[in-house]
């Protein structure tokens, strides 16, 4: 995927679509929206890099010419009301490779453009924290003679990250002009060679690995001339599933890679059966002013997949998604933070794997959106997001997403993350900049900045006065700190479709690390009164999950709910809480 939309048009274009969004989808089906607005960004000031890259890389060499750019997506959305599955949900398939956890930089990628480069730029991309990469496997360099695949340009690239621990999203497209005249394939001939070649990819590189997903943005006419056909995609991403299946039983399977949220192209994939199949959806959730402006997209979409699979949970990914940093656009740094801001709001919000797009500037154009997507610039000097991506996986590192704890002002983001037994935070706003108080009860508390610069404040009255703005900054505790205290538990989603019924419940997972006993009640309020409660003892070293009874009787729609743990010690009690979305559905 990329953009083509030159200025002074990408600003505006962008907000029509997120217009758009915001005032069409919906929640579980048939229920409606409680939207909460972000409110705007507040505009930084561009930030300067002051450090290079010891060596410069070499220049990438490609296995092929780049794809022509992608046109921004329009975003048409009818509200549909999904039918029943036509066949059974499966159950989430074990193996050696799964979708990473909630554990950064665990699910933390970049898109690339190469599968020969420099030792060089090889360590200096895996130096920012990235854990993955995505990229184009193309079809016709693989495959240039009729059932003849040559893997050797692959295998470099394959073997260069799998040193460096990154793992791989190979995305199986475009055409090949041995079928179809190199279009997308919709003959049943086309289609058959299309499923043998992503089998033989499967099987070339079983056990390395490599998450295959179907396509690049098929809902787009850019991607499948001469027009977007969801059907015809469908027909094809389940015959390629079946022949990796067959190849690989321990392949990761995802799709169908969306520019957008065009639901009518969701719901056609839905009827056919396509998310019983895959272990995973991938979306790119381009078209929206700031990553939080995608609360009602995800939970729509949340809704949808639980419409068709209400066997179990298909996991969402963002496959794609970044901001280009263009004169009289976004600047470097609010790039930054929108780097950081979408990884960890999407982790927030039950997506456990976020590809940024894109590694490195495609050229020097400063009006062209296209050649300034990347982490660093076309000459390789990193942006203030390279060094965002590398604080938050340095910062963070082998940290657990918690919660959200709920602040008064909802626009204001405050996230809990554990490491065994020390916890960490991570504050922002997407209002105004303006002073937080936190019930911080420790002497001091560390703030690691957004690009790595740390400082040591001071608390008063076992109070924080944290000054939030648009860039996140980290707090960080020791172990003997109290807001250690504040660990050992999480609800195990922060997005849940409940069925209104007498036998609903939340489910909280209990993983206390410290070692004192918690003895206490969770409660679940909404809409400001007490809707179910469950007695809890949390007990060191023990991890289970406990259910929490929730009364749901007159309610429907996305509603926000918070998840507070009553203890006897009412110290940073207010911290002792987590922010969910419950959407109920009439049973």
């Amino acid at each position: 995927m990329t953009i083509s939309i030159h200025p002074p048009y990408v600003r505006l274009l962008y907000g029509l679509l997120a217009t758009i969004v915001a005032a069409t989808v919906g929640g579980c089906a048939p229920a409606v929206l409680e939207a909460v607005d972000p409110g705007p960004s507040p505009s930084a000031p561009a930030s300067t890099p002051t450090t290079m890259p010891t060596c410069l890389p070499t220049p990438t060499v490609y296995p092929t010419p780049a794809p022509p750019p992608t046109p921004l997506p329009t975003i048409v959305i009818p509200m549909l009301t999904p039918g029943a599955p036509p066949t059974p949900q499966t159950e989430l398939r074990t193996g050696l490779w799964q979708i990473p956890d909630r554990v950064i930089p665990e699910g933390y990628g970049v898109e690339i453009h190469f599968t020969r480069t420099s030792q060089q730029e090889l360590d200096y991309l895996a130096a920012a924290g990235f854990r993955w990469v995505r990229m184009d496997m193309f079809w016709h360099v693989i495959e240039r003679e009729s059932g003849s695949y040559g893997f050797s340009e692959y295998d470099v690239l394959v073997n260069a990250m799998s040193q460096r621990g990154i793992r791989i999203v190979f995305i199986l497209d475009y055409g090949n002009p041995l079928y179809d005249h190199g279009f997308p394939p919709t003959s049943p001939g086309g289609q058959n060679a299309y499923a043998r070649f992503a089998a033989a990819a499967a099987r070339h590189y079983r056990g390395d690995g490599i998450v295959w997903e179907l396509w690049n943005e098929p809902n787009l006419d850019h991607f499948w001339t001469p027009e977007a056909n969801a059907t015809a995609y469908g027909q094809l991403a389940l015959k390629a599933v079946t022949a990796i299946r067959r190849a690989d039983p321990t392949a990761l399977v995802v799709g169908p890679a969306l520019a957008g949220f065009e639901w009518p192209y969701w719901h056609t994939l839905g009827q056919m059966g396509f998310f019983g199949q895959v272990d995973a959806v991938t979306v790119h959730p381009y078209g929206v002013l700031q990553p939080e402006g995608l609360i009602e997209p995800y939970l729509h979409l949340r809704a949808l997949l639980d419409a068709y699979s209400p066997r179990w949970k298909v996991p969402i990914l963002s496959g794609e998604w970044g901001f280009a940093t263009t004169e009289g656009g976004w600047t470097d740094r609010q790039q930054a933070e929108y780097l950081t801001r979408q990884w960890l709001f999407n982790l927030s919000h039950d997506i456990n794997l976020s590809i940024w797009y894109d590694w490195r500037d495609d050229g020097t154009d400063p009006h062209d959106p296209e050649q300034n997507f990347g982490t660093v610039y076309n000459d390789y000097t990193p942006k203030p997001s390279y060094l965002a991506a590398r604080t938050l996986a340095t910062t963070l590192g082998s940290h657990r997403f918690l919660r959200r704890i709920p602040l008064e002002n909802p626009e204001d983001y405050l996230l809990l993350f554990e490491d065994y037994n020390s916890v960490a935070m991570v504050a922002w706003t997407t209002a105004s900049p303006h002073i937080v108080i936190l019930p911080i009860t420790t002497d001091n508390v560390e703030i690691v900045e957004m690009t790595g610069k740390r400082r040591i404040v001071e608390t008063e009255d076992e109070q924080l006065a944290l000054p939030v703005t648009a860039s996140p900054q980290y707090l960080l505790f020791q172990p003997h700190q109290r807001p250690s205290t504040l660990g050992g538990w999480r609800p195990a989603d922060t997005i849940n479709c409940l069925v209104a019924h007498e036998s609903a419940t939340l489910p909280i997972i209990l993983d206390r690390h410290a070692p004192e006993t918690l003895v206490g009640e969770f409660q679940v309020w909404i809409r400001g009164a007490l809707r179910g409660s469950l007695p809890v003892a949390i007990t060191p070293f023990a991890p289970e999950q406990v259910r929490v009874p929730v009364d749901l009787g007159g309610l429907s729609g996305n509603v926000r709910a918070e998840v507070r743990l009553i203890l006897d010690d009412p110290e940073m009690a207010a911290l002792q809480a987590a922010l969910i979305w419950v959407q109920v559905t009439p049973p």
